[in-house]
């Protein structure tokens, strides 16, 4: 009986794991929108680029990605039209997914001490 107990437990934490374990995989090469200030944002990943377009593409944050692993990476902040942009260029932000659902991403992001919390809808390209 203990044996079946252990088994089931063994089989029940596989299972937990599973449902835990997340495919980032996603973010490689595609496109995305985030909500800042009421208005949709376009985020663009290529494999080693990340841009977002703000205000219907007039305006942009062009910046370099440096991959930790599929889940985890830098984006070192190259070129911006943003007015008012706070950060200066060659600024280093480090980002972790935390959960993928479906077509929506979740990450924290860090930067000068402060950390925040974000989502990414994925959408055709």
């Amino acid at each position: 009986m203990r044996k079946m107990y252990r088994l089931l437990m063994l089989f029940s934490l596989m299972l937990l794991m599973s449902f835990t374990s997340k495919d980032c995989s996603i973010l490689k090469n595609n496109s995305f929108t985030y909500r800042n200030a009421g208005k949709d944002v376009l985020v663009v990943f290529e494999e080693a680029k990340h841009a977002e377009y703000h205000n219907n593409k007039e305006f942009y944050i062009k910046s370099d990605i440096e991959w930790v692993n599929d889940c985890e990476y830098y984006l070192i902040i190259k070129e911006t039209t943003l007015p008012n942009f706070p950060f200066k260029m060659g600024t280093k932000m480090h980002i972790v997914v935390n959960k993928v659902k479906g077509k929506k991403i979740y990450y924290t992001s860090s930067l000068g001490g402060k950390s925040w919390e974000g989502r990414l809808t994925k959408i055709k390209r």
